[in-house]
C-alpha cells in the first residue's frame, strides 16, 4: 500500500508567503459574521440599556468583539453618550463596552 503524506508533500515547494496566506484563509472559516442592524433594532436596543440603567437590573449583552460573538452578564452602572460606551458591571470587574459591539440586548430576571 502506498503511503501517502498528503499536502505535507507539497508544503515544501510552496513559497512562506502562499503558507501564510492559506493559515489567515483558513482562519477566516471559522469567524463569525458581523450582522448590521437595522433601525428597528437600534431603537429596541437603546430602550432596552435605557430601561436596564435606569432600573438597574440585570442585563446580558451579545457583543461582537475579535469576529466573534460572545455574552456579558451584569448591570450598566453608566452611559457616555459622546464616547459612545456604557459600563457594565460584573461579577468580578467593570467593562468598558462601546455601542458598535452590541448586537443583541436580553434583560435577565433575577428568578432565572
Amino acid at each position: 500500500m502506498l503511503k501517502d503524506r498528503g499536502n505535507m508533500k507539497w508544503t515544501a515547494m510552496m513559497l512562506p508567503e502562499h503558507l501564510i496566506e492559506i493559515r489567515k484563509w483558513k482562519e477566516e472559516q471559522f469567524h463569525d459574521k458581523k450582522r448590521e442592524l437595522t433601525e428597528w433594532e437600534f431603537e429596541e436596543i437603546e430602550q432596552t440599556i435605557q430601561r436596564s440603567f435606569k432600573q438597574q437590573t440585570n442585563i446580558k449583552l451579545s457583543l461582537w468583539s475579535n469576529n466573534k460573538l460572545h455574552e456579558v452578564n451584569g448591570v450598566i452602572t453608566g452611559v457616555d453618550t459622546f464616547k459612545k460606551e456604557m459600563l457594565l458591571e460584573t461579577d468580578f470587574s467593570i467593562k468598558r463596552i462601546r455601542f458598535e459591539e452590541v448586537q443583541k440586548v436580553y434583560l435577565v430576571d433575577v428568578d432565572d
